[in-house]
């Protein structure tokens, strides 16, 4: 694992934090020395990886939070500034969507459902951290796209792909803003990762037979697109700004 010791002491907050890509995240951010902040509104797994974390010598805190809630997400940034003093670094990683549904097949009611989920949430935490970013000597926005907001995916749905393509373009939108007060936004789009919850649904051949499509014939783990954002938060990639990063493995190239 690269170190950057420039993260030592950084506040970062991550949501979707209880669980997958942003549970790992969190623990990684923490083993460089950050002071995390884990947001997500599942409570007792939340608090389950805060307390592991804390329990290692790590500073990290549960806020539980609904993130396409406004009063809960301001409430939310506040916590994380009068618990650390600050805040440096956000990462939107909450997301995801449970339908599988064709554009004809989905009710009005399950778009909305998705897209407040991925990009309205991811939206309204931008926009409350800007704030206590521009304080920051060093402020980052890493948010959390999809290939699938990259490229059409039989297997995804339509819903989760507009957001997460929205997702991409609201990012450059806060990097041509922000960006004059130093702070850097940046959008990662993972293909499909090997997270508990992926490996529970799926048979070891279909894990296989996904692989195949894959240049470097593997899925993603979680710890890959955890390399791409400590990078992102770090001094290495302070002139980095409004870019897509695609970590797929080759599936798909821009």
């Amino acid at each position: 694992m690269a170190q950057y010791p420039e993260l030592n002491g950084r506040v970062v907050a991550i949501t979707g934090a209880a669980q997958g890509i942003g549970a790992v995240a969190a623990r990684e951010f923490a083993l460089q020395g950050a002071h995390v902040a884990l947001i997500d509104i599942a409570e007792v797994e939340g608090a389950k990886v805060a307390d592991a974390l804390t329990a290692e010598g790590c500073r990290a805190r549960f806020i539980r939070t609904d993130i396409a809630s406004e009063s809960s997400v301001q409430s939310s940034i506040a916590q994380v500034v009068e618990a650390f003093g600050g805040l440096d670094v956000l990462v939107n990683c909450a997301g995801g969507y449970t339908k599988m549904l064709t554009i004809e097949e989905m009710p009005v009611e399950e778009f909305d459902k998705v897209v407040a989920l991925n990009l309205r949430g991811t939206f309204l935490m931008c926009k409350t951290a800007i704030a206590p970013l521009k304080r920051s000597k060093a402020g980052r926005i890493i948010n959390i796209a999809s290939i699938s907001g990259r490229t059409v995916h039989a297997t995804s749905s339509p819903a989760y792909g507009a957001a997460k393509a929205g997702v991409i373009q609201l990012t450059r939108f806060l990097a041509w803003e922000l960006g004059p007060h130093g702070i850097t936004a940046n959008s990662i789009s993972p293909i499909t990762t090997l997270t508990p919850r992926v490996a529970a649904l799926r048979t070891p051949e279909q894990v296989e037979a996904m692989s195949a499509s894959i240049p470097l014939r593997r899925l993603a783990e979680p710890i890959d697109h955890v390399n791409a954002m400590l990078w992102l938060a770090s001094d290495a990639a302070s002139y980095v700004n409004g870019v897509a990063l695609d970590v797929n493995g080759g599936r798909v190239m821009f």
